[in-house]
């Protein structure tokens, strides 16, 4: 019997079957997989969709004065915050966000607030004129357009400014990503970009009848909206709310918290601002706070566990504290655990995971807030004086006739006249703790934190007002420098006790040009005043010539030992950022050839310049011949020649030059004998070759010597105290919130000057002898009652060949006897020495009443008696 075929049809049904099959095996086999190897996995997720993590910031440190005042200081303030869900992305849920951010945006500005965060979307506004200087120095205005290819209010986006345009294209590549605008074909304009979010935020239609208004919404409120949006996109993946408004007032506080079921997304969260209670006291010093400046700074921060959006110190102690006052810490945070719904709403907490945020921990500061008010009275008052005084010569007759060909000959348009505008005063103690450090002008911290046209104005100050003179400013000495060469020509035997010199006018020894030699600032027809001169007779007239004299006895590796001795080669210490070093003239400082020729390396702008100006000379030299030089060949070349300057004695260098032109360049013969190409380049290398005439000058504080106001207040105290240099003090103390003592600073002791034991009391004698009626300083202390009780030095630097543009120094200490402070005070462009002598007198002359005050014995009255 035969076997019946199967029809085509089995084999469909038996084929569906077995698919069937499959399917529900691989069903049945998931379903297991879900129940029993993943349900641990899976219900962690579940639960991180639920429950997060909120960080918990305390206070940021206080920071104090040595008698207790308030410097710097964090309140509790209310913020508005805002938080989304990053899976709430359907168009109900966006309906209702926009809704809340719409409502609560109206709360906050009725109520005087208004909204922190900046969309990267805006109109373009009108190009901004500016004044700057061209190529010849004059004054002309320029239009600054960064965005010239859209017009005046047509969108733009906007990334911020100032930064380089790799660090713009980064930012809008971030946004993008985030805000999922990745397809530039699709969004490439900041229009296309503004319609595709209007629809995802359902803004696109009649949004005042979606939203129930009363009115349309602005274009200005759209863009808040948006900006919301986009600051919560960019943090959307920390599980943390994003700041919207700040310190906003009690009225808003009440009104969202109330209405919190109908606002999703918003809630009110305690935050601090750090405040600044003396405003405008030692601003420079404590510095400021604000947002992290730059991905590289984030970066480093985040190790220490810091979020994008904390706050930091900007500058000053704020600055060089951070590890100590700040809260934003892995080890200072505190944390809450919440479960929030889809909404972003919390609907649980739990109190076991909860753990209490730490403050940061507060300094103390040597300064005193009483004496630092003084000295900035006294510098304001100073500096004012002397731009008062600069003012009156200029419109007398007698000044003008005078500097004639100086006014005639200057480009007035390029070099406009630098008067006194700025000023510092420094008052150490003798073991160089810093009890004043005041600069003028001034500005008030709390402005400059709390941002708008205030912080503007401070920033765009003509005069600088941030910068710290104290630390970030270099000037020319003058005579301060003198105790330094005295002190060095007594220690190494050059000048013997009681030994006299007598100025003979023009000290030709290398220089025998009577039109250009050094002498003293002395006039011939008194030049008696200043015969038969010990070195207190010296230091009192502070006589050029006697210093020009002990200098090339000591030449120049004396005298740089001894400004190192005194700590005017290095920096102080001090706990500031960005504290610059002082310089003092010799071979190093004027050209090291073992650095390379750039800013970073030399300690002066000169060997650059000489650098730069043989390759163009000797360019120009193979030019002139239709001989081309590359850059690099001519950069090893002139490298060669200054190094060769510096390393050969002045007769050998006209062979020297000539093998290395031959040999770098390729020069023939007959070109490296001709003076054209020798000449320029011989002179050029002349500048940056040390000689004698160089040593004596540095020895009166000129040449290439340049010296931080900060340094010279830690030398006059070294003078003061017997000759021991310690490393500047600014921190007393750092305390934890509970008042224990995590660090007490002490004074460090550096060296000991040698032989001060011997010599220093004729420094002394010599300075003291300035206050006095033949002194420099002596019209201006004459009958005054601590006359006896100070010990000082004035400095006059010349800056130009304009005498009221001279640098002005005045250093002193007292009580003579027994000192007590160092003052150190300097007028930039101050016109004299002994014109900035004025601070430092009205500082002393209070700092003595108070000390009698101090000392004044108060009988207190018995129990239950009246006083007196």
């Amino acid at each position: 019997m035969e076997k019946k075929k199967k029809s085509p049809e089995f084999w469909r049904y038996a084929a569906f079957l077995v698919i069937l099959f499959g399917i529900f095996t691989w069903l049945i086999s998931g379903l297991v997989r879900l129940q029993l190897d993943q349900s641990d996995e899976l219900l962690e997720k579940a639960q991180d969709t639920r429950t997060k993590t909120i960080a918990l910031r305390g206070k940021r440190g206080n920071i104090t004065t040595s008698d207790s005042v308030l410097m710097a200081a964090d309140e509790n303030i209310y913020n508005v915050t805002f938080q989304k869900d990053a899976s709430a992305n359907s168009k109900a849920l966006y309906k209702s966000y926009t809704a809340s951010i719409l409502e609560t945006i109206k709360i906050v500005e009725k109520n005087g607030g208004t909204i922190d965060v900046s969309f990267v979307i805006r109109r373009k506004p009108e190009p901004k004129e500016v004044e700057e200087k061209d190529e010849a120095g004059n004054i002309v205005k320029k239009i600054i357009d960064p965005n010239p290819d859209v017009a005046v209010g047509d969108w733009e986006f906007h990334f911020g400014s100032g930064v380089s345009e790799s660090v713009l294209e980064t930012r809008e590549r971030q946004w993008r990503s985030n805000n999922y605008l990745t397809n530039t074909t699709k969004y490439g304009t900041p229009l296309q970009c503004i319609e595709a979010l209007k629809k995802r935020y359902q803004l696109d239609g009649d949004v005042r009848e979606i939203y129930n208004l009363d009115e349309d919404i602005s274009e200005e409120t759209m863009l808040k909206v948006m900006a919301i949006y986009s600051e919560m996109q960019m943090n959307i993946f920390n599980s943390q709310p994003i700041v919207i408004a700040k310190d906003v007032k009690y009225e808003t506080v009440i009104e969202i918290e109330t209405r919190a079921m109908m606002l999703p997304g918003m809630s009110i969260e305690i935050g601090t601002k750090r405040i600044y209670p003396r405003h405008t006291l030692a601003c420079q010093i404590i510095g400021y706070t604000g947002a992290i400046p730059s991905r590289a700074t984030w970066l480093n921060l985040q190790a220490k566990g810091y979020s994008y959006n904390d706050t930091i110190g900007r500058d000053g102690i704020e600055y060089s504290m951070e590890d100590w006052l700040t809260q934003n810490s892995s080890v200072r945070k505190g944390q809450r655990v919440v479960e929030r719904d889809q909404m972003s709403r919390i609907v649980r907490e739990f109190e076991e995971l909860h753990i209490d945020p730490q403050d940061g921990n507060n300094v103390k500061l040597t300064l005193n807030a009483a004496y630092q008010a003084e000295a900035e009275r006294c510098i304001r008052n100073n500096v004012n004086k002397v731009r008062d005084l600069q003012e009156k010569k200029l419109d007398t007759e007698k000044w003008k006739e005078d500097n004639k060909k100086d006014i005639h000959k200057r480009d007035w348009n390029k070099y406009p006249l630098a008067l006194a505008e700025h000023g510092c005063l420094i008052v150490l103690d003798m073991q160089c703790r810093v009890l004043a450090l005041a600069n003028y002008p001034t500005y008030d911290l709390n402005a400059l934190v709390a941002g708008g046209d205030e912080a503007m104005e401070i920033l765009g100050d003509e005069r600088n007002v941030l910068l710290n003179y104290g630390i970030h400013a270099r000037g020319t000495p003058g005579s301060i420098f003198k105790m330094v060469t005295a002190m060095g020509a007594l220690s190494e035997g050059k000048l013997a006790e009681g030994e006299m010199i007598t100025d003979a006018g023009y000290f030709t020894k290398y220089n025998k040009d009577l039109s250009t030699a050094p002498k003293c600032w002395i006039s011939k027809n008194a030049r008696w005043q200043h015969a038969n001169q010990t070195i207190q007779d010296g230091l009192e007239h502070s006589c050029n010539y006697f210093f020009y004299e002990l200098s090339d006895r000591l030449q120049e590796e004396l005298l740089y030992r001894y400004a190192n001795l005194f700590g005017l080669t290095s920096r102080t210490g001090i706990d500031l950022p960005g504290e610059v070093r002082s310089v003092v003239g010799s071979q190093r400082t004027l050209y090291d050839p073992d650095r390379p020729v750039n800013e970073a390396n030399q300690d002066t702008s000169l060997p650059i310049i000489v650098f730069n100006s043989i390759k163009k000379h000797l360019r120009n030299c193979g030019g002139f011949r239709d001989i081309y030089y590359d850059d690099e060949r001519l950069s090893v070349c002139a490298k060669k020649l200054m190094d060769m300057a510096v390393r050969t004695n002045e007769s050998d260098w006209l062979d020297s030059m000539r093998t290395i032109l031959m040999e770098e360049l390729n020069m023939s013969k007959e070109m490296v004998y001709l003076q054209s190409v020798i000449g320029d380049t011989y002179n050029y290398m002349n500048d940056i070759k040390w000689g004698g005439g160089q040593t004596i000058l540095t020895g009166i504080g000129q040449s290439v010597t340049v010296l931080t106001p900060i340094a010279v207040a830690r030398y006059v105290a070294t003078v003061a105290n017997g000759g021991k240099l310690y490393n500047v003090s600014l921190i007393d103390n750092i305390t934890s919130p509970d008042g224990e003592i995590l660090s007490q600073r002490e004074p460090s002791l550096i060296n000991t000057i040698p032989n001060a034991d011997k010599y220093m009391h004729l420094i002394h004698e010599g300075m003291q002898g300035v206050a006095d009626e033949s002194g420099t300083a002596g019209k201006y202390f004459r009958n005054w009652p601590y006359q006896k009780q100070i010990a000082a030095k004035t400095g006059t630097a010349q800056v130009t060949s304009i005498d009221l543009e001279n640098n002005s120094w005045f250093v002193c200490f007292v009580p003579y006897e027994n000192p007590e402070i160092a003052i150190a005070c300097f007028i930039p462009n101050g016109y004299s020495g002994s014109e900035s002598c004025h601070a430092p007198k009205e500082f002393i002359e209070w700092y003595m009443n108070q000390k009698d005050l101090r000392e004044v014995e108060i009988t207190l009255p018995y129990g239950n008696m009246l006083a007196p």
